[in-house]
């Protein structure tokens, strides 16, 4: 088990160095930055929910561990958005949400995945049911992915796609037990 945690946190690191030094090395810094953060947050979040729904014996650490990955990473986006693009102007930042469908839909996904970690915490115990929600963060982040580019290819669809799916199974699964 121990090994298995290990290579979680390589995976981790890994996606530290490599995002890091792609965005440095780059040309268009804030751009870069966008891409990278978003993209790892995604993956993490994939991932999380990927373990939450097979439900292994030897993975159960790794729904809590891949969550945390992927609000690091969303926060890095968010924060770079809020101070590159809106230079740190929260009348910007609301006006934005209210009128672009992008930014509203990776708000909403950023709160929840806030609210979240948020559970995962005692102090905040009364907030766990908001984990359910987590499969509809999933769709939202890779709406907000998808909505991203100009004209959505291969892999926006992709992550559209799989985030679908897990919603469909997750809730699905999730009606039967409670009939």
């Amino acid at each position: 088990m121990l090994v298995y945690n290990f290579v979680v946190y390589i995976l981790f690191s890994i996606s530290i160095i490599y995002g890091f030094y792609n965005i440095l090395n780059s040309f268009d810094f804030v751009k870069e930055a966008y891409f990278y953060t978003g993209i790892f947050s995604l993956i993490f979040l994939n991932l999380s929910l990927l373990f939450s729904l097979v439900k292994l014996k030897n993975t159960k650490d790794y729904p809590k561990l891949f969550g945390f990955f992927s609000v690091f990473w969303a926060i890095l986006h968010f924060l770079n958005y809020f101070v590159f693009d809106r230079n740190m102007q929260i009348s910007r930042l609301f006006d934005d949400i209210s009128k672009r469908l992008l930014e509203s839909s990776g708000f909403i996904a950023f709160i929840l995945l806030i609210l979240m970690l948020l559970s995962s915490f005692r102090f905040f115990k009364k907030i766990e049911k908001i984990r359910k929600l987590s499969y509809l963060c999933f769709l939202l982040a890779s709406y907000h992915y998808f909505l991203s580019p100009k004209v959505p290819m291969f892999w926006e669809w992709s992550a559209l796609i799989v985030a679908l799916i897990y919603f469909i199974l997750a809730y699905k699964r999730l009606i039967i037990k409670n009939k």
